[in-house]
């Protein structure tokens, strides 16, 4: 058969049906009941024994003080960043100061006796001055009632808020960065924001990891997407960064999370939350990246509006190149040598909206939705030459792909607000659905190449993921305002549907579908779960977290193309133990344990053979297990008035039944993989992150992590282990005229797999940024590895029945220039807070 002019694809239609559940449950855990009471009971809150001496005078002045919390007067909620100033009655010169944490909470210690009131602002809010408050010997350390807040309602016409969070935040339980303060972000997607974000590892191919893990899960709004459920890569880069505000990586999250995730949940906040009437547009144009988009927000009355939409266009390319020799006889040694070269490029739609609606001061009903849909394209040539006493004929494949995703998100939430400050009962349900249509069609010839196609193949395949998710949470602070119960209850139904189907052609015979190789299966997964956690301040500034988390699973798949059912049932108790405590000079330690678990998704389970390169086949195993994992970590955050910050975290994480990926060869050097629970994974880790001002507003973060990886399975006899590191470095440095720099630099070092090993990899980027305030523009010009084409990863994987090193190379590049416009009028109206589902679920690559 001859070369064809042309190549025309065959249409094909998504019609998989939508499918709900209703199911809801009552679920209360005995064993977390049995805990709290223990605690409630226990001496640690209890009150101070009365056989406390009351200390002197003298005593008192070196241990005076005022503590307490601030909150919204309308949503009991806690007021970050507000100013708490110290005075004499009838004086106008603050003696000191403090601000509010992340919990509203503040403390002015080192106080004399004496007589005070205190001031409490923010901007939005109304100041509030205290009654006069009385230290003296009998009362050296008073705990005051909630300062409540009211909001106001001005509008900041042509006023231009200069004050900005730092880069680099560190909260109770996650570190924040606040991506939204990073010029170098502008023009850029979600996977150049991740690459600077603390404790996150970004390889070249867009995989991210925490901790040395892959096991994560990426939330957007507190909430899943369905645009994470195919890949975590592609749908980072759907995101432009312009829309990102911050990104919050809690690496112990607590029981009202869901237990998915062994390292941990990273949660992408949008900016789409401000208040007013406001709005802006924003273009980047670039050798990899294009993008157009804008933001909307407006409200009215009880009734408000955010939206955001945009559009982009990314480019990549690579190259790779690899060699494989298979052991065996003197007779059956044989060499597969392989190179390729692809490129992809395509477009993507992004929109967002939040609708909500105060009904009166306690309850709030709040409607959210988004929509994404990309289109990508792309061409690939994979050459493979064989080298064995047995002559093969080498080949060379030409393979066009494309692929179009459409996803949709609707959540409805009610939230009610109790009298009693933080006491809150909210109900969400959200509805996903991701549908995907994905082909390619490939030729090949012998080599040397001429004008005979031996071989053709085209394929379509198509598939739908939805899922329903029903939770009800309550919140119940105790009177004393120092313990707090969380409990809540939650449903979700996935069910993934998926329709593959190939034909084939030799260059003597037209296409016919080839049924072996046709993929069709059906599966759903229904978890319920039920927590509570109980959290217990004492006066002595120590913070106790004690939770658990039932869950239980059940599973039920058929494969049809393989004739293969399955269904599992399992449950799992899962406890959360956090100590934390409150040092002098703005000092905390904590201390966590958790037991994490991790599903395997779909693309683990089916065993479907893909042959798409006949030398390197894959399939999943639809028999494995769960990977549960013990994760403990304790941390040290220090923060000094000069706005020096210091983090400090030491961790272990351990997976018994772990996951990993499993490579054989046979004689004839055709590579099977697959995936089993058969190895055991250890981390051991220190990371140290540090942020401050060296000069004025000159901004300085880094951080340096340093881990001990071992893989050890007993079955495979097979053992690796490696010291890893990463160092990161980011500063910022304003200039006059409304001119700001920006750099930023990281290195990773070498990582290990359980069956070998591939290299470190380096990423830096400089930017400049003018602002013109007068029209409210601003442009911005990122060079990101603007001396390096490509990034080179080195892989070598070392067994007893076959050796591997390959070299791949994928575009680096990338430089950039965006503007920013902005319209509209900020309004210092304090918002509501909100609730958002957050499914932590399932083991993706």
């Amino acid at each position: 058969m001859v070369r064809p002019s042309s190549r025309r694809f065959h249409s094909g239609i998504v019609d998989t049906s939508f499918l709900l559940c209703s199911t809801f449950m009552k679920l209360f855990l005995s064993v977390s009941l049995l805990f709290i009471c223990f605690i409630w009971n226990s001496p640690i809150v209890q009150a101070q024994p009365d056989t406390v001496a009351l200390p002197s005078p003298m005593q008192a002045a070196d241990v005076g003080s005022l503590v307490g919390t601030v909150l919204d007067s309308a949503s009991r909620k806690p007021v970050e960043f507000a100013t708490i100033a110290l005075f004499r009655p009838g004086s106008a010169q603050p003696l000191t100061g403090v601000t509010t944490d992340a919990t509203g909470s503040f403390a002015l210690n080192h106080l004399l006796p004496g007589r005070y009131v205190l001031r409490v602002s923010f901007v939005g809010y109304d100041n509030r001055m205290t009654d006069t408050l009385a230290l003296t010997p009998d009362s050296y350390q008073q705990t005051l009632p909630p300062l409540l807040l009211r909001s106001t309602a001005n509008t900041l016409a042509e006023v231009q808020v200069t004050a900005r969070r730092d880069l680099i935040e560190d909260r109770e339980d996650r570190l924040v960065y606040n991506a939204g303060n990073d010029p170098s972000n502008a023009g850029g997607t979600a996977i150049d924001v991740m690459k600077k974000t603390p404790l996150l590892t970004v390889d070249p191919d867009g995989t991210i990891q925490l901790k040395g893990s892959t096991s994560i899960k990426v939330l957007v709004n507190n909430k899943p997407s369905s645009i994470m459920a195919r890949s975590i890569n592609e749908a980072l880069q759907m995101i432009p960064a312009d829309a990102i505000k911050a990104v919050e990586v809690i690496t112990a999250p607590s029981a009202k999370y869901d237990a998915e995730g062994t390292a941990g949940v990273i949660n992408i906040i949008t900016k789409s939350r401000l208040e007013g009437m406001t709005g802006g547009l924003n273009g980047t144009v670039g050798n990899r990246t294009d993008n157009l988009g804008g933001n909307l927000n407006m409200r009215a009355g009880k009734w408000g509006l955010t939206a955001y939409g945009g559009g982009n266009y990314t480019l990549n390319y690579s190259r790779s190149s690899s060699v494989r020799r298979a052991l065996g006889t003197s007779d059956s040694v044989s060499e597969l040598y392989q190179s390729s070269s692809s490129r992809n490029g395509g477009n993507a739609l992004f929109g967002s909206f939040n609708l909500d609606y105060e009904l009166d001061s306690t309850n709030q009903f709040g409607l959210d939705g988004s929509v994404n849909s990309s289109d990508r394209s792309g061409t690939s040539i994979r050459d493979t030459r064989y080298v064995s006493a047995t002559p093969r004929q080498p080949f060379r494949r030409y393979t066009d792909n494309t692929s179009a995703s459409n996803s949709v998100d609707a959540n409805i939430n009610y939230t009610h607000l109790f009298a009693r400050p933080e006491q809150t009962l909210t109900f969400l349900t959200q509805v996903n659905r991701n549908a995907n249509d994905s082909r390619y069609a490939l030729d090949q010839y012998p080599l040397p190449e001429g004008e005979l196609i031996n071989y053709r193949e085209r394929n379509v395949n198509l598939n739908t993921t939805t899922e329903l998710t029903i939770q009800t949470d309550y919140d119940h602070p105790f009177k004393s305002n120092k313990q707090k119960l969380e409990v809540g209850v939650k449903s979700v139904l996935r069910h993934v549907g998926s329709d593959y189907r190939l034909d084939s052609a030799t260059d003597s015979t037209d296409f016919r579908e080839d049924p072996r190789r046709a993929n069709q299966f059906d599966y759903q997964q229904h978890i319920v779960s039920g927590y509570a956690s109980f959290r217990i301040n004492t006066p002595r500034k120590w913070t106790y977290t004690l939770g658990s988390r039932y869950e239980l699973t059940r599973i039920t798949a058929d494969f049809v193309s393989t004739k293969t059912t399955f269904a599992d049932r399992y449950t799992n108790l899962l406890p959360n133990v956090s100590v934390s405590k409150r040092l002098s000079g703005n000092q905390r330690v904590r201390f966590n344990y958790s037991q994490r678990i991790q599903r395997p998704s779909i693309n683990f389970l089916n065993p479907y053979i893909n042959s798409t390169d006949p030398k390197n086949l894959f399939f999943g195993n639809p028999y494995l297990d769960p990977e549960l994992a013990h994760s403990a970590e304790i941390s040290y955050n220090t923060f000094t008035k000069k706005g020096l910050n210091i983090n400090a975290m030491v961790f272990a994480r351990l997976t018994n039944n772990a996951i990993e990926r499993v490579t054989t060869v046979d004689t004839a050097n055709v590579s099977y993989t697959t995936y089993q629970n058969i190895a055991r994974n250890a981390t051991y880790g220190l990371n140290l992150f540090g942020s401050g001002r060296p000069y004025r507003n000159w901004q300085l973060n880094g951080s340096i992590g340093v881990n001990y990886n071992l893989l050890n399975s007993a079955a495979l006899q097979v053992q690796n282990s490696n010291w890893s590191y990463r160092v990161t470095i980011n500063t910022s440095v304003p200039l006059p005229n409304d001119i700001s720099l920006q750099a930023n630099a990281s290195y990773n070092s070498a990582r290990i797999l359980l069956q070998g090993r591939t290299s470190g990899f380096y990423n830096y980027a400089f930017a400049a940024r003018k602002e013109f305030k007068k029209q409210r523009v601003v442009l911005t010009l990122n060079l990101e590895n603007a001396f390096a084409q490509y990034n080179t990863i080195v892989n070598q994987f070392r067994t007893a029945t076959f050796i591997t090193d390959g070299v791949n190379e994928n575009a680096y590049r990338n430089i950039r220039l965006s503007v920013n416009w902005r319209f509209g009028q900020l309004s210092a109206k304090a918002q509501r807070p909100k609730k958002r589902i957050t499914n932590d679920d399932a083991k993706t690559e």
